[in-house]
C-alpha cells in the first residue's frame, strides 16, 4: 500500500474514496490490486491522471468514485432483471436514446463511470491489453481511421498515440461522448485536431467514404444497436482490403442501453461472418475464472474482442 501511495498517488486517492463509500467495492478492488502487475498500476495511474483532467472539477476524486459506484449499481440492476426475465430490458433504440444517449448530463456520468471500469474490472483491463498488444501494432503506420461509438475516448486516445500519422473521425450520436473523447485525447498528450468529431446515428447514415479506412474501432458498439447486422455489414464496405478493425462485444451482458443480445461465442462469431468480416485474432474473457461453457450454460457474462479484416 505504501508503494501505491508513493508511486500511484491519484489511483490511490480514487480507490480511497471508493473504499469509504462501498466496503464491497473496496474488497473487490484491493483483491485485484494484490495480484496486479506493474503494467496494470502504470496504466491505472495514467487513466486516473487523465480522468481527473477530463472531469476538471474541484472534488474530482470524490466525483470519479461516486460516478463509478453509480455506474456499477446500474449494471447490478440490469443483471437482476436479466436473471429474472432472460432478456435485456430494452429492444427499441429510440427508447434507449431517450433514456441515455439523448441526455447530455446523464451521458457525462455514464462515460466517466464506464471509463473507470477499464481499471477496476479485471475483464475490462484484459480487453484493453488485447487492444494495445494485438491491434495497435497492426495499424501503427496507417493514416486514416475512425471510431464508431466513442464512449469515454480511451481507446481512441491510445489509437492516436500509437499511430503518429493517423487522422481520424469520431462518430457518435452523443455530443457529450464526443466532447469527452476530445478531452481524453488532449489529456493523453495528443492533438485533438487529428480527430474530427461527427454527431451521427450510423443506423441512418455512415459519413465515411467506401474503401477508405485503414483502421476502424467498433468497441462495445454493436450490442447498443437495434439492427446490428445492417450496421456491421455496412461498415465492412468502408474498409480498405489492407485495413483492420478492432471489434468487441459481449454475451449475456445486461446494461441499461444494451439491445442486441448474444448468448454464446458461436453466435458472435456467426454474426461477424454473416456481416462480411473474418477474425484474425480474438480474446475471450469470463467472470470469476469460469469456463466459456459454464458461462454460456448459466447465462453469465462473456467478453469478446477481436481483430477483424474484411472478407
Amino acid at each position: 500500500m505504501a508503494d501505491m501511495v508513493k508511486n500511484y498517488t491519484n489511483l490511490y486517492k480514487i480507490i480511497e474514496q471508493i473504499a469509504a463509500l462501498s466496503p464491497f467495492q473496496k474488497k473487490a478492488i484491493n483483491r485485484y490490486c494484490n495480484i496486479a502487475d506493474k503494467r496494470y498500476f502504470e496504466f491505472a495511474e495514467s487513466l486516473a491522471n487523465r480522468m481527473l483532467k477530463v472531469v476538471d472539477c474541484e472534488d474530482g476524486y470524490e466525483y470519479i468514485a461516486k460516478t463509478y459506484l453509480w455506474y456499477t449499481k446500474t449494471i447490478r440492476i440490469e443483471e437482476m432483471y436479466f436473471r429474472k426475465e432472460g432478456n435485456y430490458r430494452y429492444s427499441d433504440y429510440e427508447e434507449v436514446f431517450r433514456k441515455v444517449y439523448g441526455r447530455d448530463d446523464y451521458m457525462i456520468d455514464y462515460v466517466v463511470g464506464l471509463g473507470m471500469t477499464q481499471i477496476f474490472w479485471p475483464n475490462h483491463w484484459e480487453i484493453f491489453k488485447f487492444f494495445l498488444d494485438s491491434f495497435i501494432p497492426k495499424v501503427k503506420d496507417f493514416s486514416n481511421g475512425a471510431e464508431v461509438g466513442v464512449g469515454h475516448g480511451l481507446f481512441h486516445s491510445e489509437l492516436l498515440r500509437g499511430c503518429p500519422e493517423m487522422q481520424s473521425k469520431l462518430i457518435d450520436i452523443s455530443p457529450s461522448a464526443l466532447k469527452m473523447t476530445q478531452k481524453m485525447i488532449e489529456a493523453t498528450g495528443v492533438d485533438s485536431k487529428r480527430a474530427e468529431p461527427i454527431i451521427c446515428d450510423i443506423q441512418k447514415e455512415i459519413p465515411v467514404e467506401d474503401e477508405s479506412l485503414d483502421a476502424l474501432l467498433m468497441g462495445e458498439l454493436i450490442e447498443h444497436i437495434q439492427d446490428g447486422e445492417a450496421v456491421m455489414s455496412n461498415m465492412a464496405t468502408k474498409m480498405k482490403t489492407s485495413g483492420f478493425c478492432y471489434f468487441s462485444t459481449a454475451a449475456n451482458s445486461p446494461a441499461e442501453d444494451h439491445i442486441l443480445l448474444f448468448r454464446t461465442v458461436k453466435e458472435i462469431r456467426d454474426f461477424i461472418d454473416k456481416c462480411k468480416w473474418r477474425v484474425l485474432d480474438e480474446h475471450l474473457g469470463t467472470l470469476r475464472q469460469m469456463t466459456i461453457e459454464e458461462s454460456e450454460k448459466d447465462g453469465h457474462n462473456i467478453n469478446y474482442a477481436a481483430v477483424l479484416a474484411v472478407k
